[in-house]
């Protein structure tokens, strides 16, 4: 049971951030001026923090799948404010991806841990 409510937190922390950048993404779009509609950082933050959350998962570790889902959201704020909505359905598709490989890694867990001998 802890481990249900352990995952329902760092859900809820993820959504939390997921949101916390999609409000910035909107502020900072809506106070810029170029061409592209918002501030040409956030791709790259964008980018770093996807390729952080590949990384993290590829290496095992199950906040990493979680990660790579909640950036999702704010790509697609992004998408939005810069008028490329192409990116949409490869958000759409790759968080839900993400969000599968985090619900089945945490549900797999209790069966990797090793066994206790007494």
């Amino acid at each position: 049971m802890r481990r249900g409510h352990e995952t329902t937190n760092r859900i809820g922390l993820a959504l939390l951030g997921s949101s916390l950048l999609v409000a910035a993404i909107a502020v900072t779009s809506t106070q810029d001026g170029s061409a592209l509609g918002a501030p040409g950082c956030w791709a790259w933050i964008l980018t770093g923090l996807q390729v952080v959350a590949l990384r993290s998962a590829a290496t095992g570790k199950d906040w990493g799948w979680l990660l790579g889902a909640s950036v999702q959201l704010p790509w697609i704020a992004y998408a939005m404010a810069t008028a490329q909505i192409g990116f949409i359905p490869g958000c759409l598709v790759s968080g839900a991806v993400q969000a599968h490989g985090y619900l089945r890694r945490q549900m797999a867990l209790p069966h990797l841990e090793e066994p206790t001998y007494v």
